[in-house]
């Protein structure tokens, strides 16, 4: 039914959009969203650039059993309408083994002739919303019949550059390309091998004359590029960096890298990567409210001169879209659009904006309290002692406990936390506010913890498991619940 709505308003609001543009905020024409039969009315941007981070859709090769190319286009689709629609300005598609199979790798390699045309259909639609498309490839990669060792040898890096040329000779309206320059294969962990995958990146890039950004993306891991003062120096002037605004993965125990940022030699070359959906809390099965979180941090970037920031619609999953959980982390969305609009902004003033939009008169209040609560809430049930004890917000695979830790009375804790949310979640109106959406979601993040809790040695009962896996199904298959099950008959 929301899908229905956002579609509708979508279709709507595009068919006027006609003679003047889809993205004309970027041209600091007011625009206006109507998701749920509401209008959010938009300005112009404080930034450059504002980019979604799509980190599922046309990610893995032939992984469409669950999801199809053709339902995967759809899910970019509807996230460009409403992307464009709020004033973004690029759509990155974080590939990863999915890139390689574009390319006929100098005919050594067949393509996937469907995967090109999924990609060449988003690429038009990009094209349509006024937004700049970028393509990713997670390391320095190739197929096996390419038959070319990896390595920091000539014959390796000339088939790197043959193949960007190659994409953008398939693809030459894409904006860019971007690399995880610090987590690839071959010979490139020196700081030679990775400056140079930067440039040789830029350059080929550019190679039919076209300007395009080589994105780079690191996670602050630079102790082979030395200081990160030397961002920049000596590269082409299309490359960019593109980092996480934590020290570390984006965990909200993580603070804001203050160190890096201070001695990044030039911000203008930055995109700063925020994570909305939250790969390791919720997976926006409930919301985790980052307003005050968020705000300090788009406030110094905006002063020390940032032009890019980007934000993730998702990770690693179809299920739980972003767009179409109003009561989730959608919140963030709309509270990263707000503060990238005006980053002195107040984050409890756009909260209230808000759940006003979003809430009944007599739900407001409750509301808010619930959003502000839901940090605190978050953090107590995937965090001990500062340390997430889940994996990527999912029940932990045996390889990934390591010396993770619980209290044995976890259950004890959970439960306070839960019974207090509980609470305030039972104050909601039963109409129009989500009221069952948000309680539904609040315990299932609490059976994750518990989940996770069995494997650390908590003492519990773990009856929850069959409740958890019958109150929804798609959460706990998602959330791996089943490692947790292996644990309990193990023990027996």
């Amino acid at each position: 039914m929301l899908e229905r709505i956002l579609i509708s308003a979508i279709i709507m609001i595009l068919s006027s959009a006609q003679t003047k543009g889809v993205a004309g905020i970027a041209n600091s024409e007011p625009h206006v969203l109507a998701p749920n039969g509401k209008t959010i009315h938009v300005e112009a941007k404080a930034f450059k650039d504002l980019q979604v981070i799509d980190h599922w859709n046309l990610r893995y090769y032939r992984e469409y059993d669950e999801f199809s190319l053709d339902e995967q286009v759809a899910q970019i689709k509807r996230n460009m309408d409403i992307a464009a629609q709020l004033g973004f300005t690029s759509y990155l598609l974080f590939q990863k083994d999915a890139f390689p199979e574009l390319l006929t790798w100098a005919g050594r390699h067949e393509p996937d002739r469907e995967l090109r045309r999924a990609v060449r259909d988003v690429l038009d639609y990009a094209t349509v919303c006024r937004l700049k498309l970028y393509l990713h490839c997670n390391e320095f990669m190739w197929p096996d019949n390419v038959d070319v060792p990896y390595g920091d040898t000539p014959q390796a890096w000339q088939t790197y550059s043959n193949a960007i040329r190659e994409l953008v000779a398939i693809y030459p309206d894409i904006a860019g390309f971007e690399v995880t320059a610090d987590e690839t294969s071959g010979a490139l962990d020196t700081k030679e091998g990775v400056l140079k995958f930067h440039n040789e990146t830029a350059h080929a890039l550019n190679s039919d004359g076209r300007l395009r950004f080589a994105l780079m993306r690191t996670w602050q891991r630079v102790d082979a590029l030395g200081s990160p003062a030397t961002l920049g120096q000596g590269d082409h002037p299309n490359v960019l960096f593109s980092i996480k605004n934590t020290s570390g993965d984006f965990k909200i125990a993580h603070e804001m890298d203050e160190d890096f940022f201070r001695i990044a030699g030039q911000a203008n070359r930055l995109l700063v990567e925020f994570d909305a959906w939250r790969e390791y809390e919720t997976h926006n099965i409930f919301p985790v409210y980052l307003g005050d979180y968020w705000a300090p941090r788009i406030r110094a970037m905006a002063k020390m001169g940032v032009q890019r920031i980007g934000v993730r619609f998702n990770w690693n999953s179809g299920q739980f879209a972003i767009t179409e959980r109003l009561w989730a982390n959608w919140v963030n969305i709309f509270t990263f659009v707000r503060l990238a609009e005006h980053p002195q902004a107040d984050p409890d003033d756009i909260l209230r904006e808000f759940v006003k939009l979003y809430y009944p008169h007599q739900a407001r209040q409750t509301a808010f309290d619930i959003y502000k609560m839901s940090f605190s809430f978050a953090k107590n049930l995937y965090y001990s002692e500062g340390e997430n004890i889940t994996d990527h917000g999912r029940v932990n695979r045996r390889r990934k406990i390591g010396d993770k830790q619980v209290p044995t009375d976890w259950f004890e804790h959970v439960d306070t936390y839960t019974k207090n949310m509980l609470s305030k979640i039972k104050d909601l109106p039963d109409k129009g506010a989500y009221k069952e959406r948000l309680r539904q979601g609040a315990v299932v993040i609490s059976y994750l913890s518990k989940a996770c809790g069995l494997q650390l040695d908590a003492e519990g009962n773990a009856g929850f498991l069959d409740d958890w896996k019958r109150i929804d199904p798609l959460s706990f298959d998602e959330l791996r619940a089943e490692n947790a099950m292996e644990t309990v008959r193990d023990e027996k």
